[in-house]
């Protein structure tokens, strides 16, 4: 009698599996909800891609981006691995309905559908609108920070670009003058020789020289477009961008953004951008949604981080009459002491050091001055005035290009005279300076404003409401799906990698909302 448990069958005991397919998934398992809501779509979108009539008859669609989908939802991406959960896992057989699907098909079919996917994406959503789930009322703005497909390290700068394009030339001359004397002398042990054939070299050339080709390429479209040269271009994907990880250090990334619908959680709009400006697709998003649901007016409430209420954003959504839930980098103005009724006479002595004030560096050392928020603007009479009562009249308006795109400043300066003997010039006036200068931006109304607004319990009370539904699909998409690096490589492609990964987090979060409502019932809640 041995010690240990028996195996309840041998392997090479015969055994009787279900008779039907269907039997061998469970009747509460996910992946029924997941058939049942794809079932429910149009994929007339999808079938117009295919002839119809030649050749053999095609996979439907619908099989193939549901393995996708499902593919991600149980954290597995690679079209390989899903060629393999095609032929051992019993829930992926059921799905495909025993079909086996290679992985040349998986991923050409990941990449080649963007459009269509982005009407499956609204799809999902109209169905959890068609359910009571989805208000669009309040929405909430994000983005993230995802490794493209490309070393770490595998950076070049422009100098570097050009240094390598003039190595790969000499190199092709070289190997081309090899080549032709061994096949002059008919030299049969060349391959024997060297282990590393013309053919192969030649390959290896040829793929480095189209890196550097299309790097060089990347710079000058953006150049041309206005953009902010990059210092360094990745060789593999150069689309990409080297900018700082969410967990530090930097790498080629890609920002993907995300539009939430708070009362959901369902992400309503979708996109990559290579830098890291998502404050300049905040209104787009937000046409997006309107867009693709076919709103009359947009989503009244945005909800997003301070990064998103700069001048140009608040305007832009006065405009559209949405009201963004962002803070601002502007002292509450209800517990600013600067702030007084009567502008124009002094701040009481005792508040000198309660005053705004930020750190400078004058000459290599450190001081701290007063802030910009220590002085008051009047808005009648155009200038703005100290906190001792002097005012700071309008001298002239300057500009600047940063980021490319031109910002116009007002430039506002006090008296001399006025400064010389202010007892407060030493924590208002920088190094040798004479007077105390100021700037205003054409929309630093709308930012006081928002700060005035946000400073209310009511506005409080809703930005607290942005965290969890903006963070979770990030959360979502890197820890559940795995995906901390992208498959794919070039905008183009990235953005529709990202659709997908939007799409399977949706179809997640509705069949949690719809379990959750109807219980044992939930596969019939959509049919």
């Amino acid at each position: 009698m041995t010690y240990w448990a028996p195996a309840p069958q041998k392997r090479e005991q015969m055994v009787l599996f279900s008779e039907r397919l269907d039997q061998a998934v469970p009747p509460e398992h996910p992946v029924r909800l997941l058939d049942t809501i794809l079932g429910q779509l149009d994929w007339v979108k999808w079938e117009s891609r295919y002839h119809g009539r030649l050749g053999q008859p095609p996979i439907h669609p619908q099989v193939l981006a549901g393995v996708l989908l499902y593919g991600l939802l149980t954290r597995i991406r690679s079209s390989r691995s899903l060629e393999d959960a095609l032929l051992v896992r019993l829930d992926f057989r059921w799905l495909a309905e025993g079909r086996t699907i290679d992985h040349t098909t998986l991923s050409e079919f990941r990449r080649k559908h963007g459009a269509e996917l982005k009407d499956l994406f609204v799809q999902v959503c109209l169905v959890a609108r068609k359910l009571g789930l989805l208000s669009l009322t309040t929405l909430a703005f994000d983005g993230t920070r995802i490794r493209a497909n490309n070393r770490r390290s595998g950076t070049r700068t422009l100098a570097d670009l050009r240094k390598m394009q003039k190595e790969l030339a000499a190199k092709f001359e070289e190997l081309e003058a090899r080549v032709t004397a061994e096949d002059t002398r008919e030299d049969e042990v060349f391959a024997a020789a060297n282990p590393r054939t013309p053919a192969k070299e030649w390959s290896d050339l040829k793929r480095q020289q189209e890196q550097v080709v299309a790097a060089l390429a990347e710079l000058e479209r953006a150049e041309q477009a206005g953009e902010t040269l990059p210092k360094r271009v990745p060789l593999t994907d150069p689309q990409s961008r080297l900018t700082p990880n969410k967990e530090g250090g930097f790498a080629p990334n890609y920002t993907p953004l995300a539009t939430v619908d708070v009362e959901s959680g369902l992400i309503v709009s979708s996109d990559v951008i290579a830098m890291t400006n998502e404050e300049r697709h905040l209104v787009s998003a937000i046409e997006d949604v309107q867009e693709q649901f076919g709103l009359e007016t947009p989503s009244p409430e945005m909800l997003a981080d301070g990064l998103m209420a700069t001048g140009a954003n608040l305007a832009a959504l006065e405009a559209r009459g949405v009201t963004l839930y962002s803070p601002v980098a502007i002292p509450d103005p209800t517990t600013n002491p600067a702030v007084r009724d009567d502008p124009t006479q002094p701040v009481r002595a005792e508040n000198w050091d309660r005053r705004p004030r930020k750190n400078v560096r004058v000459n290599g050392k450190k001081s701290r001055q007063l802030a910009k928020a220590a002085f008051i603007y009047d808005e009648a009479r155009k200038c703005y005035w100290c906190p001792l009562g002097q005012p700071l009249e309008y001298a002239t308006t300057s500009s600047e290009i940063p980021h490319g795109e031109r910002r116009f400043r007002d430039r506002y300066k006090a008296d001399p005279q006025a400064c010389a003997g202010c007892p407060l010039r030493e924590r208002c006036v920088q190094g040798r300076a004479k007077q105390r200068q100021i700037s205003r931006e054409p929309h630093e109304g709308l930012r006081e404003s928002q700060a005035r607004r946000m400073a209310t319990p009511k506005a409080k009370q809703k930005y607290a409401q942005r965290r969890h539904p903006s963070e979770r699909p990030f959360a979502m998409t890197k820890h559940h799906f795995g995906a901390r690096r992208f498959l794919l490589r070039g905008l183009d492609r990235v953005r529709i990698e990202w659709d997908w990964l939007a799409t399977a987090f949706n179809l997640q979060r509705l069949m949690s909302l719809i379990e959750s409502r109807a219980g044992p019932a939930a596969a019939t809640a959509v049919s």
